[in-house]
């Protein structure tokens, strides 16, 4: 007699758990953000986030094997968003020029909606992370911003084409000043921020420096 097939739980639990499950894991990464802000991400602990989101430790590691893990995943969720805007721009209607001052002005939207995120990308810069984060992990962070940065550089490149910017331009250097150049103005914002120095002229910054760069690379 061949055995009884067991039966899958109905489509409707099946959902739900789901739901609940990415509602769960979504909850621990707003944690993860938090305390990554707050503690810089060698300091921080999973003890730490744990308590942020009020959730015991070994529930954390059900969802996330490491913080290693946890961190490289915030990574990839503000590349996914920052690909999804970068995207948009790119598909639009309106000239190269303005694709671009719509790009630039997604990096300040996005900062003052998410600024965690920003904070996230700054642990980049820390040598200690070569040390956590595995080399395919590593890889797979480049890809990401390489598909981004080539998305933005085709913007450049549309609009030396089209004679609005000046040809034989190095596009791939022109998206690195302009993220530089965003990464910088963010800096400087959190850092006075944290001494306690008026830090209200981020978008004033942020629209003049656009235009000293647009400067540059018209014709």
């Amino acid at each position: 007699m061949p055995p009884t097939a067991v039966k899958p739980p109905p489509k409707s639990t099946a959902t739900r758990r789901e739901r609940e499950r990415e509602t769960r894991r979504q909850l621990i990464l707003d944690a993860a953000k938090d305390v990554f802000a707050k503690r810089g991400f060698l300091s921080a602990t999973m003890e730490e986030i744990a308590e942020q989101c009020e959730l015991a430790v070994g529930t954390l590691y059900r969802y996330f094997q490491s913080k290693e893990e946890l961190y490289v995943s915030l990574l990839c969720e503000a590349m996914e968003m920052f690909h999804q805007g970068i995207e948009a721009a790119r598909n639009s209607d309106i000239p190269p020029n303005e694709q671009l001052r719509a790009v630039w002005q997604f990096f300040y939207d996005f900062y003052c909606e998410q600024p965690e995120y920003y904070r996230a990308l700054m642990f980049l810069h820390n040598e200690g992370l070569r040390d956590t984060i595995s080399p395919d992990v590593i890889k797979d962070i480049n890809r990401r911003a390489g598909r981004n940065f080539r998305l933005v550089a085709e913007i450049v490149q549309a609009g030396a084409d089209a004679g609005i910017y000046r040809p034989n331009l190095d596009t791939r250097g022109v998206v690195d000043i302009l993220w530089s150049l965003q990464m910088g103005l963010v800096q400087l914002i959190e850092t006075r921020r944290n001494l306690n120095a008026p830090a209200d002229m981020l978008e004033t910054l942020h629209r003049e420096s656009f235009e000293w760069l647009e400067c540059g690379l018209k014709r």
